[in-house]
């Protein structure tokens, strides 16, 4: 009896990552565009018809608001949907549209994804030239925009292709290519659908118990995902190996859970695939009255191209089958079918073939016409020549006067072109050295503006160090001496009450000064720890004031060893920019977050202030920042709007 096997490729290939690499979404999408969107995705392999529905929506919708990319996107979703469920041509029309609008867009990002879905949809329809043409197109593009993924995509199907030619020595070589880049690009959905068809190859070279092996490894990893066609394409080859090696009943039970499953999922073409094995298996079995209903069921599916031969080889099992059970009438009615059927296909055959033969016959006539018209350019090419010997005898001695005199004239040109261009140079190199002149002068100013910045920087410095020791050692001493006299003095009274609220008034009094010393001109850093010494400032801030500060040092210790002008620049930045939010920004929490890099420190400042213009006229406070870091070569960003907070970045080079 008649058997025909369909290779069940999984050529619906990864539309990996649809969603994320073929087009980029539009600014202008709508939330309901969106949501069709994910409801597309998300049922695109457990819920084909909710998918397509969605995806229609998504069409109609970005069609009525006119977003071009969204179109193409919906386009898209409805050609690989058309390729999952068997719907062929709708895959290569809604395929070929989103092209044409890509094109007119001059996209060509989404272009390797279209038309490895294109071609997918021709190879699917019998059209093996035309796909092939589609796949290069699709690597082409491929290739152009690093679209590794799409790359991958189509060897894996131009590897289809050759195992429908048993060219399995091909076939491995290009899914080869595909898990190198798969594995490339971490793609471990990639790798599992390589193996898939590496699992098809060995079961096209009737390796039966390999390909089973390779197959429940990637069942597995599906059934996790519950991709329901997946699994559907893994049970059909799973059944179709159990009908090939005759284990009947266990066949059918795996057909028909397959089935059910392809049913829900309203795959037509892989519906008429497991009826027809279905019917194989039961006529095998003598029951002949079950294997006519599931070959009948299979003729009801579709009338489209792609079943021609199919139906042909299920006319012929008809025919065998009545023919077995004396009903000669139907034997004789399915075997007439049968043979128009296979006429109807090898028509078509023919069609492709005067299509091919009447293509070469008209590239052939272009290709003669061009050659007679080159052969006539070349005739008149000879007359030609043969007409300008002749004047040329005429026109000798006038020619040679002429040229005599363009001679000199060309010699003038020349002369007059040298001297030219050699004012034009001359011009140049003194536009040149005007130019060389004016940046020695520009950088004669910025280094006396750095020299000024310095020593005013310096003076300030020696000025708060004066005052700091002033401070300390008058202010200071004095208040050490009250207190000690004021303690001597509270020994002889009695009221302790009194002095000890005194006492440590005096205590306070002292503190501040103290404070105040160290924070006008701080210790060493290296001696007392940078960040250790911002912190007690940041405390004491916060205990004095009604600002909220929190600090954010990272790493500290690497902080620390930071060369010490460097710390001192950070710690004077620092203090000025609080100092501005304690007095401008009428802010109640601030962050104050320091971290080192590789070659700067960068210091950010945030507050919940009233925030400012940056572009007012700026105070004292951030002109002596600015002038800081213009020393050290910083930079410096301010983010502020009027009742928006204000947030400093400030960077500080290392070396």
């Amino acid at each position: 009896m008649t058997r025909f096997l369909k290779q069940t490729l999984l050529t619906l290939l990864l539309f990996l990552g649809f969603h994320v690499v073929v087009i980029a979404q539009n600014s202008n999408n709508t939330p309901l565009i969106d949501s069709l969107s994910v409801v597309y995705g998300k049922n695109l392999y457990t819920n084909p018809i909710v998918a397509k529905k969605a995806a229609e929506e998504w069409l109609k919708e970005s069609k009525r608001l006119d977003i071009d990319l969204q179109t193409v996107r919906a386009l898209y979703a409805l050609g690989n949907l058309g390729n999952i469920s068997g719907d062929y041509k709708n895959a290569i029309s809604k395929t070929t549209e989103a092209i044409a609008l890509l094109k007119k867009l001059n996209l060509e990002s989404g272009l390797a994804a279209c038309y490895n879905i294109l071609a997918l949809g021709y190879k699917n329809l019998g059209e093996y030239p035309k796909a092939m043409d589609s796949f290069m197109m699709c690597l082409s593009f491929a290739e152009a925009n690093d679209n590794k993924i799409q790359e991958a995509n189509a060897y894996q199907n131009i590897a289809t292709l050759y195992v429908l030619q048993k060219d399995f020595t091909k076939a491995t070589e290009n899914l080869d290519r595909a898990a190198n880049l798969y594995r490339e690009l971490g793609n471990d959905d990639g790798v599992l659908t390589t193996l898939f068809n590496f699992a098809n190859i060995l079961k096209e070279q009737d390796k039966f118990d390999d390909a089973r092996k390779h197959y429940k490894t990637v069942l597995g990893y599906r059934e996790k995902e519950g991709n329901k066609a997946v699994i559907a394409y893994i049970n059909i080859n799973l059944s179709q190996m159990l009908v090939e090696e005759e284990r009947c009943e266990e066949a059918i039970v795996a057909l028909k859970k397959t089935l059910t499953l392809l049913k829900a999922l309203k795959f037509n073409s892989d519906i008429a695939i497991v009826l027809n094995d279905l019917g194989l298996c039961n006529s095998k079995l003598g029951r002949t009255k079950d294997a006519i209903n599931y070959f009948q069921e299979a003729l009801a599916i579709g009338e489209t191209q792609s079943l021609l031969s199919y139906k042909s080889d299920i006319y012929k099992n008809l025919a065998q089958l009545y023919q077995e059970a004396d009903d000669y009438e139907n034997a004789l009615k399915y075997y007439q079918k049968g043979v128009t059927t296979v006429a109807e296909q090898n028509s078509l055959d023919k069609e492709k073939y005067v299509a091919k033969i009447q293509e070469r016959y008209e590239t052939q006539l272009k290709e003669t016409r061009i050659a007679l018209l080159e052969k006539e350019q070349k005739l008149s090419d000879a007359e030609l020549q043969k007409a300008e010997l002749t004047l040329k005898r005429q026109r000798f001695v006038r020619n040679a006067f002429i040229g005599g005199f363009v001679l000199v004239l060309i010699t003038l040109i020349v002369l007059r072109l040298f001297y030219i261009q050699r004012l034009r140079v001359q011009k140049e190199l003194n536009l040149q050295q005007e130019e060389n002149a004016k940046q020695k002068i520009n950088q004669m100013i910025q280094d006396h503006k750095l020299s000024v910045i310095e020593r005013y920087q310096e003076g300030q410095d020696e000025e708060r160090a004066r005052l700091a020791r002033d401070i300390h050692d008058g202010i200071g001493s004095d208040l050490a001496g009250i207190k000690l006299a004021f303690e001597h003095y509270s020994e002889k009274h009695e009221d302790a009450s009194q002095a000890k609220r005194i006492g440590e008034a005096i205590d306070n009094a002292c503190f501040d000064i103290r404070s105040l010393s160290h924070q006008l001109h701080p210790l060493s850093f290296s001696k007392i720890g940078f960040t250790s010494f911002l912190n007690d400032f940041v405390d004491q801030i916060t205990n004095n004031t009604t600002l909220t500060i929190q600090t954010f040092i990272f790493p500290e210790e690497d902080i620390d060893k930071l060369p010490e002008d460097l710390l001192a620049d950070a710690y004077r930045i620092v203090q000025e920019l609080i100092n501005n939010i304690i007095k401008h920004a009428q802010a109640t929490e601030a962050d104050v977050q320091l971290t080192k890099h590789d070659a700067y420190l960068n210091i950010v400042v945030h507050d919940n202030g009233k925030g400012f213009k940056t572009n007012k006229k700026q105070g004292i406070g951030l002109r002596n920042i600015k002038e800081r870091l213009q020393k050290v070569q910083g930079t410096l960003d301010i983010d502020s709007g009027s009742g928006n907070g204000t947030s400093i970045t400030i960077d500080i080079p290392i070396n």
